[in-house]
C-alpha cells in the first residue's frame, strides 16, 4: 500500500464548547498552531488470504498565516508487518495541497489527506444529549497505489452522546456511523455528487464507526476513532478486504518557533558553522547546511565538515520538546531513483553525526528529496554545489 501525504491550508474558526440554557453549543477549536497526527493499524486480506498487519503513521504540522489560516506540511511513515517481522519497507513522502477546518466542520477541502474530509458538520444551535442529525461528507480511497484516491462521498448519521471526562478532563463525544460504496447507485438529482475517478478500484464495500471526542480545553482539540471494516476489487479481477481501526488526534497551542529560533540564533557559533541559514518554515524552524562536501556520488563526508557538525549538534542538543528532521537534497544529476536514494543516505549521514555528538537517535526523522527542490541553477558548478545541501528542521513534538 502507498499513501499519499500533502501540505495543510487550515481555515480556522474559532469557537468555545460550553452549556447554553436551550443545551449546549458544541464547537471546533483552533489555536495558532496545530498538529495533526493518523495513525492506521489494519489487517489486510488479499484475494481471501491474510497478508499482513498494515501499520502507517501521518504527521502535519500548520501555523497561522493570515486570520483564521494555516499552512503546513504532512509526513507520512508507512510500513506493512507480519507476526512482529517487517514484510515490507518504510516509505517517507510528503507532498502540497490544501484542507480547511471551521467551528463546525473538519477538514474540508480536496486534498488527497485526511482520509476523511467535511466530516463532523456540526449543528449550527445548541444541542442535548440524544440529539441526531445527518450530513455528507467524503471520504478517500487508495488501498495499494500512489494514484490519485477514489474520492466517495458519504452519508454520515451522527449523535451526540453529551459531555464525559475523557483524559482528565470534560469533552463532548459524538458517535458517527457511515456506509461506503461505489459505483454509485444512478441518481435523477442534479445536485447529486459527483464521482470524478479514473484508478483500478471498481468495487468498494464497507462500513465505519467513528467515535469523536472534543475536550473543552487543553492542547488537544480533537480526537477520532475510526473503526473501519471495508472491502474493494481491482480492475484485474483481484480483492483486499482491511479491518481494524484509525485514530486521528488535532492538538495545538501557540508556537514555539520565536523562542526556538532565537535560541539557535544566540548560540550558533558562526566561526564554526559557516554557511549556515536559519529561517522559519510552516513545519518549524529549518538550518541549511549549504555546500556540504561529500565524496563525488557517495555519502561519504569529507572530514574537514566535522566541526560545522560539531558546532550545529551543540546548539541542537540543548533544546527540549522537539524532534529533528533531517532533509537530503541533491544536484540534478544522474537518475531520479538515484538522486532519491543518494539524498536520503546523505540525510542519514548527517543524522548519524549528531547521534554521534548526543542528540538522540529517536528524536530523528529522515527525508531524502532528490533535486526536487532546487535553490540554485544545475548549470554552474557552484549551483550544483548549492543544491548538494541538507537541512535540519527544529519541529515542535
Amino acid at each position: 500500500m502507498v499513501f499519499v501525504s500533502t501540505a495543510i491550508l487550515v481555515a480556522a474558526c474559532t469557537a468555545s464548547l460550553g452549556a447554553t440554557p436551550g443545551g449546549e453549543t458544541v464547537a471546533l477549536r483552533t489555536p495558532p498552531r496545530i498538529r495533526v497526527s493518523e495513525r492506521s493499524n489494519l489487517s489486510v486480506r488479499e484475494n481471501g488470504r491474510y497478508t499482513g498487519l498494515f501499520t502507517r503513521e501521518v504527521t502535519g504540522h500548520a501555523s497561522e498565516q493570515t486570520s483564521g489560516e494555516y499552512s503546513g506540511r504532512f509526513f507520512v511513515y508507512e510500513k506493512i508487518r507480519r507476526d512482529a517481522h517487517e514484510v515490507g519497507r518504510l516509505i517517507d513522502r510528503s507532498t502540497a495541497g490544501s484542507l480547511g477546518i471551521c467551528a463546525r466542520t473538519l477538514f474540508h477541502g480536496d486534498a488527497p489527506y485526511p482520509f476523511i474530509q467535511d466530516f463532523l458538520a456540526l449543528p449550527p444551535g445548541p444541542i442535548v444529549p440524544g440529539t441526531s442529525w445527518k450530513a455528507q461528507a467524503w471520504t478517500l480511497i487508495n488501498p495499494r497505489s500512489d494514484e490519485a484516491p477514489l474520492r466517495l462521498p458519504v452519508t454520515v448519521a451522527y449523535e451526540y452522546k453529551g459531555r464525559e471526562e475523557w483524559n482528565g478532563e470534560l469533552a463532548a463525544r459524538i458517535e458517527a456511523q457511515f456506509a461506503t460504496r461505489y459505483p454509485l447507485p444512478p441518481s435523477d438529482d442534479p445536485d447529486a455528487p459527483v464521482v470524478d475517478y479514473a484508478g483500478d478500484v471498481t468495487l468498494v464495500q464497507g462500513s465505519h464507526r467513528v467515535t469523536v471526542m472534543l475536550p473543552d480545553s487543553g492542547t488537544q482539540l480533537v480526537f477520532l476513532r475510526d473503526t473501519v471494516n471495508e472491502r474493494y476489487q481491482f480492475a484485474d479481477g483481484s480483492t483486499m478486504e482491511v479491518q481494524g481501526h484509525v485514530l486521528i488526534f488535532v492538538s495545538g497551542g501557540e508556537p514555539a518557533a520565536p523562542r526556538i529560533s532565537a535560541a539557535i540564533e544566540k548560540h550558533l557559533d558562526r566561526d564554526r558553522t559557516h554557511d549556515v541559514s536559519v529561517d522559519r518554515t510552516d513545519v518549524g524552524v529549518r538550518l541549511t547546511i549549504d555546500a556540504l562536501r561529500f565524496r563525488p556520488d557517495e555519502a561519504v563526508l569529507l572530514p574537514d565538515e566535522s566541526p560545522r557538525l560539531s558546532g550545529i549538534a551543540d546548539v541542537l542538543g540543548p533544546l527540549s520538546g522537539v524532534r529533528f528532521l533531517v532533509v537530503g537534497h541533491t544536484a540534478d544529476v544522474g537518475t531520479r531513483e538515484g538522486r532519491i536514494a543518494l539524498s536520503l543516505e546523505r540525510a542519514r549521514v548527517i543524522a548519524e553525526e549528531l547521534t554521534r555528538r548526543g542528540i538522540s537517535g529517536d528524536l530523528i526523522d529522515l527525508e531524502g528529496r532528490g533535486a526536487t527542490e532546487p535553490v540554485a541553477s544545475n548549470e554552474t558548478e557552484a549551483g550544483r554545489a548549492r543544491n548538494r545541501r541538507v537541512e535540519i528542521y527544529v519541529v515542535e513534538d
